[in-house]
């Protein structure tokens, strides 16, 4: 009984000093979360739709003859609200990450097949252009 109160008391150690030490290194650093991709919330950015028509199909392209298209531009912090509207078809699509601002401005698209069997998201900053999440199922 001794040795498992032991080992116990000798994880629950190690587990505390690796998370002050991961803490700790993160304090250090003086950077906000989000100081990669910071808001731009006051930047102005194409509309959604022109968005769409530059984007490269090899990306991301609608079904055609889709049940359900989505092309919203919106907040980091938003990107989920977006991805609900199309649950009843695919099941949840979620996106979490770090290193993004909430208002960070991104572009949202989701689209499900005639059959609603099939649904692909992609998420583009509105800034650099670049995918933050590109998935289907």
């Amino acid at each position: 009984m001794k040795k498992i109160t032991s080992i116990t008391l000798i994880a629950v150690l190690v587990t505390l000093f690796a998370l002050n030490v991961q803490g700790f290194a993160q304090s250090n650093t003086g950077e906000e979360p989000w100081s990669k991709y910071p808001d731009n919330s006051t930047m102005k950015f194409k509309d959604v739709d022109s968005m769409y028509d530059s984007l490269d199909k090899n990306q991301y392209v609608e079904f055609e003859n889709a049940k359900l298209n989505i092309r919203e531009k919106g907040y980091f912090k938003d990107i989920n609200t977006v991805l609900s509207k199309a649950d009843m078809y695919g099941g949840k699509s979620r996106h979490g990450g770090e290193g993004y601002h909430p208002k960070r401005q991104v572009y949202v698209f989701v689209t499900v097949s005639q059959d609603g069997k099939n649904v692909t998201t992609a998420i583009f900053d509105a800034e650099t252009k670049r995918p933050i999440s590109i998935s289907s199922n």
